[in-house]
This record gives C-alpha cells, sequence and structure tokens, in this order.
C-alpha cells in the first residue's frame, strides 16, 4: 500500500498560511499589496486586539464580477501572470494567487466586491476553507474584505501568535512603508475604533510630513540620480533625523519594499564620515530597474530579491546620495533657538535681553548668544522643586576614602595633602597627594555620581524634578508612543514629568534636576530608541536609562568649575561604590606617581 498520498486542498492551503500569512501582519500585507494592485485610490484598514479578533482592508479599487470572485478563493487563481515569461517582468505586488485562498483556510473570512462602474456586487463567506454563502451586495465599487478569529481553527498555531500590541505595532509600521511608497493613495488605519493614521493622496515630501511631523521636512534632502537602466529617487535625512535604532530606512524596488543589506549599506558607507557608529540615517529611496533584471520570486513574503548586477546597483545608490550629501549647511544639524534658554553675561550682571541681534544681516555666530552653563554649587543643600543632593552626609565621604586607603589604586602612602584643586583646560581636575599626582575626568567623575543616584532613585522614591519654563512637545510615531507608555515609570523614577498632548504626543514638563534645559527630548529619545531595540525591561534597560541620563546630565569637557565646585565633585565621587570607571567603563581616576615623573625627567 502506497505510503505517499495527495494532500487535500484545504490542507494544502492551510500549509501555505504558514509561510504568506503566519500571522495577522502578513495578513495585512497580502490583503494591502491587493488592493494597490487593484488601482485603488483609498484604502482603508481596521483592527481589533492586534488582528487576533479581526482585521478588515477595504479599498474603492477596480473590484471584481461575480466569477472572478469565486475563482480568486482558488488556490494560484490570478490575474496577474499567465505564462512563464511573466515571471520575468512581474510589475505587481501580488501575483502567486496564494494569499486569499490560505488566509480563508485559517479564518472566519468575508469578501465583497463590485466591478468599477457597477452598483451591483456579491458578498462570498468562507470560514475555514469551506464557503459558507455567496449573496448579492449592492455598494459602491471596490473590494471589502473582513478576516475574524485566525487560526481560530488550527489551535497549536493561534497560541503561538504574538501578543496584540506587539502585532498591532507590527501593523503600523507595515502600514507607515505602504504609505511611504505610495504617497498617490489615501490611507487609514484605525485599530480598536481609535484612528491612527489618515493621510490623504499628494507628493512624497507631503506624506512624509504627514507621518513625521511639519518639522521633518526641513530636514530632507532629495535624491535624484539616473544611471541607464537604474534610476534613483526620493529623500534622506540630514543630521537631525540620524537615530541609534534602525526602522527609519525604507528602500522599494519598483514599488515594493524590499530588505537588502547590500545595498542598505551603500546609503550607510556614504554617510560614514557624518554620523557615528551605531546611529543610522532617514532615508526613503525609491529604485526603477527593469523588470527582467530582478528576480523577486525567491521570498513567500517577497521582501527579500535577487539581482543580476547588485554591486553595480551599489554604487548608483552610493553616489545618489554621496550628491545629495554634499551641501554640508544642509546637512549640519539644524539651529534650534529653543536650546537655548541663557542670555548673554558680562562679568558683572545678566544681559536680559534675547540673544539675537536686531542686525539681521549679521551672521549667525554674531548672533547665537553663548550657553550660560548653570551654576553647579554641589556644597549647597537645594530646597523646593530642586534636588536636595545624595553624598551631603560626610560619614559617607569618610568612609569613602577608607575605601581608597584600602584600593589597589591607593595606599596609605597616597592620601590627598593639598585641599587645592587645580582645573586643567576647564576638562581635568589635578590634586596633590604624597605620592605624586591624581587626575580626574570631571565629565566622567560627574557621570559616575549621577549614575549611582539614579540607580539609587529608581530603586527607591525617586528623584526629585525641576518645573521646565518652557515645556516641550515630543511627537512620536504610533509604535514609539505605545512603547513610552511602558517606559514612563522609570522616565519619572529619575525626574521627568510627562504628560498626553494630543495624539501621539507628550509634553515635558519637568526634568531632573542635574539635566540641562534643551537635552529632554534628546535623553528621552534615545532612552526609548534602546527600549525599542530590546523590548524588555530588565536590567540591562534599567542600567541604560540611569547611564544616559548620567551622560547627558554630567558637566561637559571645557565647563569651568569653581574652586568649591571641584572639591565637593572629588568628594561625591569618592562617595560612590565604584570611583574608578564611569558607567560606559571609561577610566575616571589616573594616578601619576612620583617614581613616573622622576623616570620621565631622569631622576635615578
Amino acid at each position: 500500500m502506497s505510503k505517499i498520498k495527495l494532500l487535500s486542498s484545504n490542507l494544502v492551503n492551510q500549509i501555505a498560511a504558514g509561510e504568506v500569512s503566519e500571522r495577522p501582519f502578513s495578513v495585512i500585507k497580502e490583503l494591502v499589496e491587493n488592493s494597490i494592485d487593484a488601482k485603488s485610490s483609498q484604502i482603508n484598514i481596521m483592527i481589533e486586539e492586534g488582528g487576533h479578533k479581526s482585521l478588515q482592508v477595504f479599498d474603492n479599487g477596480i473590484g471584481m464580477p461575480k466569477d472572478d470572485l469565486k475563482l480568486a478563493f482558488k488556490r494560484h487563481a490570478t490575474s496577474k501572470i499567465e505564462t512563464q515569461d511573466d515571471l520575468a517582468k512581474i510589475n505587481t505586488l501580488g501575483f502567486r494567487g496564494e494569499a486569499l485562498p490560505s488566509i480563508a483556510s485559517v479564518s472566519q473570512l468575508s469578501a465583497k466586491s463590485i466591478e468599477h462602474g457597477h452598483t451591483d456586487g456579491f458578498e462570498l463567506t468562507i470560514h475555514g476553507g469551506e464557503a459558507k454563502s455567496f449573496v448579492p451586495a449592492p455598494g459602491l465599487s471596490g473590494t471589502q474584505i473582513t478576516v475574524k478569529n485566525l487560526f481560530y481553527n488550527i489551535p497549536a498555531r493561534r497560541k503561538f501568535l504574538k501578543k496584540p500590541d506587539t502585532e498591532q505595532r507590527k501593523i503600523i509600521e507595515l502600514i507607515r512603508q505602504f504609505m511611504l511608497s505610495n504617497p498617490g493613495i489615501g490611507f487609514s488605519l484605525s485599530a480598536n475604533g481609535k484612528e491612527i493614521y489618515n493621510v490623504v493622496f499628494g507628493t512624497l515630501e507631503t506624506r512624509i510630513k504627514d507621518i513625521y511631523g511639519k518639522n521633518f521636512s526641513n530636514s530632507l534632502l532629495p535624491v535624484e540620480l539616473s544611471k541607464t537602466p537604474y534610476k534613483i529617487s526620493g529623500f534622506t535625512g540630514n543630521l537631525n533625523t540620524t537615530k541609534k535604532r534602525q526602522g527609519d530606512q525604507f528602500l522599494f524596488l519598483n514599488g515594493r519594499f524590499i530588505k537588502d543589506r547590500l545595498l542598505s549599506s551603500a546609503v550607510f558607507s556614504a554617510y560614514r564620515s557624518l554620523i557615528s557608529r551605531g546611529e543610522f540615517p532617514f532615508f526613503v529611496l525609491f529604485l526603477q530597474i527593469p523588470l527582467d533584471s530582478v528576480d523577486i520570486n525567491v521570498h513567500p513574503a517577497k521582501l527579500e530579491v535577487r539581482f543580476q548586477n547588485e554591486w553595480h546597483i551599489y554604487h548608483v545608490i552610493k553616489s545618489s546620495i554621496s550628491n545629495a550629501l554634499e551641501d554640508i549647511l544642509k546637512v549640519i544639524p539644524e539651529y534650534d533657538p529653543s536650546l537655548i534658554y541663557y542670555s548673554k553675561q558680562n562679568d558683572s550682571q545678566e544681559n536680559s535681553q534675547l540673544p539675537f541681534s536686531n542686525n539681521e544681516t549679521n551672521s549667525l555666530v554674531d548672533n547665537i548668544a553663548p550657553r550660560k552653563l548653570p551654576n553647579i554649587n554641589f556644597n549647597e543643600l537645594q530646597s523646593g522643586n530642586q534636588l536636595k543632593h545624595e553624598f551631603d552626609d560626610y560619614s559617607q565621604i569618610d568612609r569613602a576614602h577608607e575605601r581608597i586607603v584600602k584600593s589597589n589604586e591607593f595606599n596609605t602612602e597616597e592620601q590627598i595633602v593639598s585641599d587645592t584643586i587645580w582645573q586643567l583646560h576647564n576638562k581635568y581636575l589635578i590634586t596633590e597627594i604624597k605620592s605624586g599626582l591624581v587626575i580626574i575626568d570631571q565629565h566622567v567623575a560627574h557621570e559616575r555620581v549621577l549614575y549611582e543616584s539614579a540607580m539609587i532613585a529608581i530603586d527607591g522614591n525617586g528623584m526629585a524634578s525641576q518645573t521646565v519654563l518652557f515645556p516641550q512637545t515630543l511627537s512620536l510615531q504610533p509604535d514609539e508612543y505605545s512603547n513610552l507608555l511602558n517606559i514612563i515609570p522609570y522616565l519619572e523614577k529619575i525626574g521627568f514629568k510627562l504628560r498626553e498632548f494630543g495624539e501621539n504626543s507628550v509634553i515635558i514638563e519637568g526634568v531632573p534636576i542635574d539635566v540641562n534645559w534643551g537635552t529632554e527630548k534628546e535623553i528621552i529619545s534615545e532612552v526609548l530608541e534602546i527600549y525599542m531595540q530590546s523590548s524588555n525591561l530588565e536590567a540591562s534597560f534599567i542600567d541604560y536609562i540611569a547611564s544616559t541620563f548620567a551622560c547627558k546630565a554630567a558637566v561637559k569637557a571645557g565647563d569651568p568649575l569653581t574652586p568649591e565646585e571641584r572639591k565637593h565633585l572629588i568628594d561625591k565621587l569618592f562617595a560612590t561604590n565604584h570611583p574608578y570607571y564611569c558607567p560606559h567603563g571609561r577610566p575616571i581616576i589616573i594616578n601619576l606617581s612620583m617614581d613616573d615623573l622622576d623616570k620621565r625627567f631622569e631622576r635615578h
């Protein structure tokens, strides 16, 4: 008896569903691609519980007549290819004819379609691959597909679906790709009855502005290059748009979003001299190449493709980006007046005038007032809405000196013998000990102090906050906003005060005492980006919050300190648990012994 059997068509569809429709996100992808192929000018997407409960895609495309609607849910039924030669010149997003029957086999699906120019259509209902009804359904032209209870008939697969919040974030990311790749189509997305996106058709530049905010368009650099047979167009971002995480890099091949490491690296290579390691530029690029020069039929989700001459394309992309980055004045970060909170100051009094000259012909350098450094007085106990600094208990300092005496770096012969602390180039603090000199990096020293204070605050009752004079509005993408909600309790522990402000925006009303005004957005954005990379609240992330806050809030190289501030910074440093290394591993203290000096001056 033969052991090899032909599988039933429904079982074949369920197997295919695991490849092309494995989760709500991939179902949305297939349905929206069909709507785009149907020449729709408006596509509306609605999801409930991240698509677990239901998802709907409505379009106003060309629609399908009665017979085509029935046939569309048969395996390998498609209007997009007919012969083998068509595989070499695919110009549509979908073409295999697998998606619809696969989705219908693992869900409770209804599909209503009305052919363009008609008012009478039909609605097909399928549950688990079995047709339930096929009835007339009048209305407007287009197609409406509703998918409920995905994988309801395959419990083993359903239990491995991602959480609704996770799936919703993934769908938001997907729709963002579609909106950018099709600025001529209007899109709306709602989740659990709440509108997330609603954009009308327009240009690519206006679409980017609609998604990322009006100010973002000021940071865009146009990209345009034609080298037969290739054409590159779109936008890349200046240094205002760089982030610590990937996610805002969009490469579209003949209108299809793709992921290709080599081609993406061409963009990064052009930015190499402008951004630091671990930063990622923004770009939306459209690559047009002959259809017979690429094979898109190599991945079930059609995200990966194969090129005939990918290195040639690499150099074309790199050249186009390099051309866009030629004007350095447009590439450098935009001057932001909101970052200047301090006016010019002379030796005797502060000048209350705005930091701009009345002479509009003056240069930008002349018009920007130097930022006045906050008066950091480590000796003064502060009250009210200001933080009462940790480590003012001098018994802690005494214990710290005991640790120094017992440590490997210092011994009993190396106690500080001078009350004088010199500041070298507003960067290093130098003081005399019995056996030589101690040199301290003021930035990393203060960073260590603030880091340990932040860790204590997160574990305990938190830090005090100071109300800002000019509250800052932080606008986010929907997925960024939902992630921010998860980490707000930790940000509030270190002194930030945030309030919801409209859709996907918050107002920063308070900041930690030690944070310089104007850096609050940067700190929150960096913390959010690393959280979105890791998506967990483990100890490593808590450590990152504290170290990021400490790095941004600490005094910088170049900041002058008074003699009292120098002394108390060193006292606070020695009161920490680890006074020798900053949270990032950089050394804080260098001991230059008399023996080292004698050798250097050849005193034998």
